[in-house]
C-alpha cells in the first residue's frame, strides 16, 4: 500500500516551495489576540475538519467560527483546526478566522509542517499550540521548532507513534514544555489501532493526548481510562457537531483505572511481540501448575483458566497458588526462572515478565463466574475474559463488578457467518482495543477444537486486528500466522493429551512453530 504520509509531506513541499509559508493566505502581521494556554486541564479537543484522505468530504461546507462555538458549547475548551489545503481542504484563514471570533477558546494548528518560519505563521494566525509530527521532521529541526513555538509562548504539541520517534520527543520535553499526541491512526496506512497509544502511554514524559479513532462516548471513556490527559476527536465531532458533547463527556468524566492499566500493559507485551515479529500467546484451560508453569517458561504471554462448567474447570485455589508461584519467580534473575531451559524451544526474556493470567466466564451469575470477579478484583487474575451469548452485556457486567477502579476484560465473539462480524465492528467502535474470536459451536462457549471458516477469518483480518482462537495445534499454527498475521492466538483442547491436562510435547511443538 502507497504510504500517505509520504505523499502529504511531498505535495506540502511542493506548495511550501510555490507559494511561501503562508500558502497564499494573507496572514496579519501581527498576532491580534494574547495567548490562551492550551490543555490547561484534562478535557477534549475538538476539530474542525472539512476531508481526509480515508473519509473524503467529512464536512465540506462547515463555518468554522460557528462550529468552534458550537464546540465551546459542548463544553471544549481546545479545539484544533486543520490548515492544510490539498488532502484536508484546510486553510490557514480557518484559524485565523476562529481565533479572531472565540477569545476564550484554545487553538491548535494541526498541520504537516516542515519549516521553522511556519511557526511564526501559525503564531500570526493566532494559534496557541502548534502540531509538529516527529516521524516527518529529524531530530535537530524538530528541537528549532519546539523551541520556536515555545518562544513566542505557544505550546508544542509533539505527535509520536513509532518506537524512533520517543527520543525526539525525550530530547524536545528536556529542553522546555511539551505536549505529547499518540495517533492510534497510521499517518501511513490510516488505519486505526488504539492499542498504539495504550501500548506508549507509559513511556512519555509529559503530559499526553490521545489522537483520533474515538468516536462514541464509551471510546472516549476508554482513551481517559488509559491515563492520558486529552484527547483529540476529528471527524465524529466534524460530523456531528450535536454529538460532540457527549464526546466531550464520556472522556472527561472518566478516569485512569484497571482497564486502562491491563490494556497498557497488553499493549506495552504487543509491542515487544512486535519487534519478534511473532503475536502473543495465550495458553487457555490450564488446570495445574505443572502446565501452566511449563507454559509460562515457553514463552506463553498470557494464560487462560476457565470458570465455567468444564472439565478444564479451574480450581481457585489452585489459581492463586500459581499465581503466587508466578509472581515470586518474576522477581529472580532470568537466568533462575526459566524452567524449559534446556529446550530450544524456550527464549527467555531480557528481564522475567509474569503472563498476565486471565479468567474465561461464561455465566458472571454462576458461582464459577462469580469466584473469577473475586479473583480479579483481588489482583490475582489480571483480566476476565467474557466468552458468554451477549458480549457488551458482558462487558458491562464485569464494569459494574470492578466499580470505581474497573478489571482488565475483554470479550469474545464466536464467528459463524458474516452477520457476527458486524458485532466485532460495533465492540470496536466502542473503545474495545482488540476482541477474540472463536468458532461458534451450538451449545458449546469455547474448547471445541473447531476451526472459524477461513474465509470469515480472511473478512475479520481485513476489517481489523485479530486476535485469534479455535482449533489451533503444532500443525496448523504456523500456517495461520503466515495467512492471517494474528495478533494474538490462543490455543487450548489442541495441546491436550486428555481434557484438562495438557500434552507437554505438543506444547512444545507449538511454541517451536510459533517462534521459528
Amino acid at each position: 500500500m502507497a504510504d500517505i504520509l509520504d505523499e502529504i509531506v511531498e505535495r506540502r513541499r511542493e506548495d511550501y516551495a510555490r507559494l511561501g509559508p503562508c500558502f497564499g493566505v494573507d496572514v496579519p502581521l501581527q498576532r491580534a489576540r494574547p495567548i490562551v494556554p492550551f490543555l490547561k486541564e484534562t478535557g477534549a479537543i475538538l476539530e474542525i475538519k472539512r476531508a481526509s484522505p480515508s473519509k473524503g468530504d467529512i464536512a465540506p461546507d462547515l463555518d468554522p467560527v460557528s462550529l468552534a462555538r458550537s464546540y465551546e458549547s459542548s463544553g471544549a475548551r481546545c479545539v484544533s483546526v486543520l490548515t492544510e489545503q490539498r488532502f484536508f481542504k484546510g486553510s490557514l484563514n480557518d484559524l485565523i478566522a476562529v481565533s479572531s471570533a472565540c477569545s476564550s477558546l484554545s487553538f491548535l494548528r494541526k498541520d504537516f509542517l516542515l519549516y521553522e518560519d511556519e511557526i511564526d505563521v501559525a503564531y500570526r494566525s493566532g494559534a496557541d499550540a502548534v502540531l509538529l509530527i516527529a516521524r516527518i521532521l529529524d531530530a535537530p529541526l524538530l528541537l528549532k521548532m519546539a523551541a520556536r513555538c515555545r518562544s513566542f509562548g505557544m505550546l508544542p504539541f509533539i505527535e509520536v507513534r513509532e518506537a524512533g520517534d520517543l527520543a525526539k520527543l525525550e530530547a524536545a520535553s528536556k529542553a522546555g514544555t511539551v505536549l505529547a499526541g499518540v495517533n492510534s491512526r497510521d499517518l501511513a496506512t490510516f488505519h486505526i489501532d488504539p492499542l498504539i497509544p495504550a501500548a506508549l502511554r507509559n513511556r512519555l514524559p509529559c503530559r499526553t493526548v490521545f489522537e483520533s479513532g474515538a468516536s462514541t462516548p464509551l471510546a472516549c471513556r476508554f482513551a481517559r481510562r488509559l491515563g492520558f490527559d486529552g484527547i483529540l476527536i476529528g471527524e465524529a465531532a466534524a460530523k456531528n457537531p450535536e454529538k460532540a458533547a457527549s464526546l466531550v463527556r464520556g472522556f472527561v468524566d472518566a478516569r485512569p483505572d484497571w482497564v486502562g492499566h491491563f490494556w497498557r500493559e497488553v499493549g506495552r507485551r504487543s509491542a515487544a511481540c512486535g519487534e519478534e515479529k511473532r503475536p502473543l500467546v495465550k495458553i487457555c484451560g490450564l488446570t495445574n501448575e505443572e502446565d501452566a508453569l511449563l507454559a509460562a517458561d515457553l514463552g506463553a504471554d498470557l494464560l487462560g483458566f476457565v470458570f465455567a462448567p468444564s472439565p478444564r474447570s479451574a480450581d481457585p485455589r489452585k489459581v492463586r497458588d500459581i499465581a503466587a508461584r508466578l509472581t515470586a519467580r518474576s522477581r529472580l534473575p532470568a537466568s533462575e526462572c526459566v524452567g524449559a531451559l534446556s529446550s530450544p524451544v524456550s527464549r527467555p526474556r531480557k528481564t522475567p515478565l509474569r503472563p498476565l493470567l486471565i479468567g474465561v466466564v461464561t455465566d458472571l451469575d454462576s458461582d464459577q463466574g462469580r469466584d473469577a470477579l473475586a479473583l480479579a478484583l483481588d489482583g490475582v487474575l489480571d483480566g476476565i475474559q467474557f466468552h458468554g451469548d451477549d458480549p457488551r452485556a458482558g462487558l458491562d457486567r464485569i464494569e459494574e463488578a470492578g466499580g470505581s477502579y474497573g478489571i482488565g476484560r475483554y470479550a469474545v465473539v464466536r464467528l459463524g457467518s458474516e452477520d457476527d462480524l458486524e458485532l466485532i465492528q460495533d465492540l470496536r467502535r466502542d473503545g474495545e482495543p482488540r476482541v477474540l474470536l472463536d468458532a461458534r459451536v451450538e451449545g458449546l462457549a469455547g474448547g471445541t477444537g473447531t476451526s472459524i471458516p477461513r474465509r470469515l477469518v480472511r473478512l475479520a483480518a481485513d476489517a481489523g486486528t485479530l486476535w485469534l482462537a479455535g482449533g489451533l495445534h503444532p500443525g496448523n499454527v504456523r500456517s495461520c500466522i503466515d495467512e492471517f498475521s494474528p495478533a494474538l492466538i490462543d490455543a487450548s483442547s489442541g495441546l491436550e493429551s486428555v481434557p484438562g491436562k495438557k500434552d507437554h510435547a505438543l506444547m512444545k511443538s507449538y511454541f517451536r512453530e510459533i517462534f521459528r
